[in-house]
């Protein structure tokens, strides 16, 4: 039986030829494909979906290039105003990408801009061959129109703030650039013979890489305003819980011993009074500052709320916890606000958990913690005081004693 003839050189090349194209166009359907499915689980991201129809829209756009259509043995004219529409539907789209990305207004002027994508698509559907070659000119104005407009809305002050927008402006300032280039060079435009050189796909792959690099650079900074304190710059409670949580549960497995720690400042309200809630608030940033400079990196301190601190000291026992405490409590006392002319001091409640009380749960140390700081203040302030749990019995404030 004869096998397959082999193919030509010519054959060969031209494949050759076709591979970046056929290449950038499945890697950026792949991405249309991840957008839209992850849309059509949160309908309420239409960013997701604007970038969804960008992507798929591209590699049509692709594909439908002459060399690809003639080796894949299609040819006629809709190919080629398919094609054209495409030149004046993808800007429009990413430009709506990109504001929809930003929370930029639409506003009257940029829903009159939207005319012109759809004047396009229909002159690419409806005129004759004659004035198809007055398309690609028109679309490439509009890309660089469109463009434009992007920019100056990534310039906005309340925008150019953002860390992130550095890097938007070098994903669409290359996707831009890349763009204009490929259809002044099938034009012939830049002084050189016309070529049809597929700039669009690598240029959008960079521009999705570099997106994704801006949007987990959003990402770490809308977690990390989630997870911290604005004043203090130390985890909030919520956060605090989170991690305080599994660290109880890792010792209930491994039987080590952890301590939580309630520190206060004393009588801030009193000073919050006579010096003013601005100095009251940097020398609650300042106590944050100290307390984290005291412990070791293991541990955690989370502001729990107003002028109260909540410490988590991970493998420490009684004297070992009752020790970081007062270093801390230390370096609380060092603090020496400007125009401030009294020591700050702190009072404090600790509690340790041993890993052997199984049914210690976080909620019930902090409590312990929190009811043996409030024993120190009844005891004059400016003091420690250590609960001291029952011998095998789980940890609660109504089963622990204090010293």
């Amino acid at each position: 039986m004869n096998g397959a003839a082999p193919l030509s050189p010519e054959a060969l090349a031209a494949l050759w030829r076709l591979l970046p194209a056929v290449v950038s166009a499945s890697a950026i359907a792949s991405l249309a494909f991840v957008a839209l499915l992850l849309f059509a689980r949160d309908r309420s991201r239409r960013d997701l979906l604007l970038y969804g129809i960008l992507a798929a829209g591209i590699a049509a756009h692709l594909l439908l290039r002459p060399p690809v259509l003639s080796a894949a043995g299609f040819g006629g004219e809709l190919p080629a105003r398919l094609r054209n529409a495409l030149s004046f539907l993808l800007p429009a789209t990413g430009w709506l990408f990109l504001l929809r990305l930003r929370q930029v207004p639409l506003g009257r002027a940029r829903l009159a801009l939207l005319v012109l994508p759809f004047a396009g698509v229909v002159a690419s559907a409806l005129s004759p061959p004659a004035l198809a070659r007055l398309l690609p000119p028109l679309s490439g104005a509009l890309l660089a129109l469109l463009g434009a407009d992007v920019f100056v809305a990534l310039s906005h002050p309340s925008r150019r703030r953002r860390p992130d927008t550095g890097l938007l402006f070098v994903a669409t300032g290359s996707l831009l650039l890349l763009a204009l280039v490929e259809a002044a060079l099938s034009e012939g435009v830049l002084l050189l013979p016309s070529a049809d050189v597929p700039l669009v796909g690598p240029g959008f792959l960079l521009f999705s890489a570099l997106l994704l690099v801006a949007l987990a650079d959003e990402g770490r900074r809308l977690l990390v305003r989630a997870t911290t304190d604005p004043l203090t710059n130390v985890p909030n409670r919520a956060a605090f819980v989170e991690r305080a949580r599994r660290e109880l549960e890792r010792a209930s497995r491994t039987g080590e011993t952890l301590a939580v720690a309630m520190l206060d400042v004393d009588r801030f309200k009193s000073f919050n009074d006579r010096f003013g809630h601005q100095t009251g608030d940097r020398v609650l940033s300042a106590v944050a500052q100290s307390i984290q400079k005291s412990i070791r990196g293991s541990d955690l301190v989370g502001r729990y709320g107003g002028e109260e601190f909540v410490l988590l000291l991970v493998d420490a026992d009684e004297k070992s916890a009752v020790a970081a405490v007062e270093r801390v409590r230390a370096a609380i006392s060092a603090i020496a606000p400007p125009r401030v002319p009294e020591r700050i001091t702190c009072s404090a409640g600790v509690i340790v958990h041993h890993g052997r009380f199984e049914r210690a749960s976080l909620t019930g140390l902090v409590a312990a913690a929190d009811t043996a700081l409030y024993e120190s203040k009844k005891a004059g302030r400016d003091r420690t005081t250590l609960a001291i749990t029952g011998e095998e019995r789980p940890t609660s404030p109504a089963e622990v004693r204090y010293r």
